[in-house]
């Protein structure tokens, strides 16, 4: 029995004229009846015969209904882009049976069952079948990030797909067709692009993932077009696709073939596929159980997958297509060319892509520690300093950051306040409030004023560390951007050693706190600062020259979300 989307059977049996007639004409009937199921036994063996050899040139008929059972209730969860199509195949499998094991079928966003699956939350189903082979992958990889214990997942064989393209209207379309538009495309900018957001919309973290691929997994250009494309970024698919739709530019939507085709059926202007011609991702679905579910339990799971692969016909009803990519129909057959397959590492590397995405688009809260040593006073050029050099990168560097990122500004050098190396000199706040940046900006346009002393570096980067850590803003990016010019010279506080035990011990992958180090000239003791940055999972970068300086500072900002292998 299927709680939910009950199909109800069509009765052989309703009565007739000749029924009718029957009744009141008993023994004509019988004759009759008796040549009929002659006629219909003859015809049925006839109609077997055809059916078995296949008629060439015309498609295939719907298998029928198994009758079958399943070996137990199940409790399944489902997208709600596949829960119809579960129903289906479920119903299928029944017939006109009414004596089966109840299976109930709850539809919930894939992105909401991951979460609570990430969170340690017990599930509350025998079978899982998201959207996409990511969302899995997902939330085993989260729990592990963060400690969490969750329940043991095994994620089966894809039984449905969906391929990924660019919506499009038809003048569009044509103007792409004509380019041999893909992935290249966005990364070249040449059209505009609406993505719904990767963090529920598993179609987009496919599409990351082929972006990555189609820059040759460049960490610096897919950033780039990382950040382009977050300003372009809606809820759902449904908003992107009525996005592109009543855009005056040309302009593309990034999603599947099953939300594209239902989308259709009620626009009142149709928008049309353009299948990738270069990666072509496709968005697999798998059935997900649990690792301690009974026998009874596997074997229900075992037939409803061959029922989900057997049944292409009810997945097509739903817009899907079978688990080896094939076209629905011939026309579609002819324009996506070969979409295969997905490898099923796909998953995995989508989950990735999702969390670099994640990553990157993050508001920064950002400590900015920043060497005012004497040294800062040398000359490299005819009338720069190197603090005037830094000044003009450190304005950049905030102009480069969202408004939604938070900024502070400390300076060290030696015995500030005291015995104390570094100061504070203008408190967190948003970059979002015109007055915090301007104050950060004017401060960063002054600090010549405070240059003064030696270099107190290490104490300094722990109690940067610290603050961050005794701070710390969950779904930000916590880091401390060090910027120095030369070694530690407070032979009264840490040596490297110890600094780096103290960084050791406040590690926490939960809430991590990476120190990004930039080292100005040849003085920097740039081994030092690799060692710093590695034991933060930060990153070290240097600018030899003087030109370097702003090419450097706004680098390291905007590359924050791939170190430490930003290449």
């Amino acid at each position: 029995m299927v709680r939910v989307q009950p199909t109800a059977p069509t009765s052989a049996d309703s009565p007739t004229r000749a029924a009718a007639r029957a009744a009141q004409q008993r023994r004509r009937s019988l004759i009759l009846l008796g040549v009929i199921l002659v006629l219909a036994a003859a015809l049925a063996v006839v109609l077997g015969v055809v059916f078995m050899r296949g008629t060439a040139g015309e498609p295939e008929q719907a298998p029928a209904s198994t009758g079958e059972c399943l070996a137990t209730s199940l409790r399944i969860t489902a997208d709600p882009a596949i829960s119809g199509a579960v129903g289906a195949v479920v119903a299928d499998l029944a017939g006109s049976r009414t004596d089966c094991p109840e299976v109930t079928i709850r539809a919930e966003d894939s992105a909401v069952t991951a979460a609570a699956l990430a969170a340690g939350t017990a599930p509350d189903f025998d079978v899982w079948v998201p959207d996409s082979g990511m969302w899995p992958a997902r939330a085993t990889g989260l729990a592990k990030l963060t400690g969490v214990d969750a329940a043991e997942l095994v994620v089966g064989d894809a039984v449905a797909s969906t391929p990924v393209v660019f919506a499009a209207t038809e003048a569009t379309a044509s103007a792409l067709g004509a380019e041999e538009a893909g992935f290249s495309s966005l990364a070249g900018r040449s059209v505009a692009a609406v993505l719904p957001d990767p963090l529920t919309v598993a179609s987009s973290s496919a599409a990351l993932l082929a972006l990555q691929t189609a820059v040759g997994g460049d960490a610096r250009a897919f950033t780039g077009l990382v950040l382009g494309l977050d300003t372009g970024v809606v809820p759902t698919a449904a908003d992107a696709l009525a996005a592109t739709s009543a855009a005056t530019a040309p302009t593309i939507a990034v999603t599947t073939e099953q939300a594209l085709l239902d989308y259709d059926q009620d626009a009142k202007a149709p928008l049309v596929p353009i299948f990738p011609a270069d990666v072509k991702p496709t968005v697999s679905v798998p059935v997900v159980s649990l690792a301690d579910a009974s026998d009874d339990t596997l074997a229900a799971v075992k037939a409803l997958s061959a029922a989900m692969v057997d049944r292409s016909d009810l997945l097509a009803a739903h817009g899907l297509r079978g688990a080896d990519g094939a076209a629905i129909d011939s026309k579609t057959a002819e324009e996506d060319g070969a979409v295969a397959a997905s490898d099923p590492m796909d998953s995995v590397n989508q989950a990735e892509a999702l969390r670099t995405w994640q990553v990157l688009t993050a508001p920064s809260r950002m400590l900015s520690l920043n060497d005012v040593s004497g040294s800062m006073l040398q000359p490299v050029t005819a009338d720069m300093r190197r603090i005037d050099l830094f000044e003009e990168a450190a304005v950049r560097a905030v102009n480069s950051l969202s408004d939604e990122s938070s900024l502070a500004t400390w300076v060290f050098s030696s015995r500030r306040i005291g015995g104390q190396d570094w100061q504070e000199v203008v408190p967190f706040g948003p970059l979002g409030d015109p007055a915090h940046k301007q104050r950060t900006i004017d401060t960063a346009n002054g600090l010549d004023s405070l240059v003064g002393g030696g270099t107190g570096l290490y104490d300094s980067v722990l109690a940067a560390v610290k603050y961050m850590r005794e701070t710390y803003v969950p779904g930000q990016i916590n880091l401390v951007l060090l910027n120095t010019d030369g070694v530690n010279e407070d032979d009264e506080g840490l040596d490297l050693p110890g600094l780096l035990a103290e960084l050791e011990q406040l590690r926490d992958p939960a809430k991590p706190v990476a120190v990004i180090a930039i080292g100005y000239g040849p003085d920097t003791d740039q081994a030092a600062l690799e060692q710093i940055a590695a034991a933060t999972d930060g990153a070290a970068y240097q600018a030899l020259q003087p030109t370097d300086i702003s090419t450097v500072l706004v680098d390291a900002v905007t590359q924050r979300g791939c170190r430490p292998n930003c290449g």
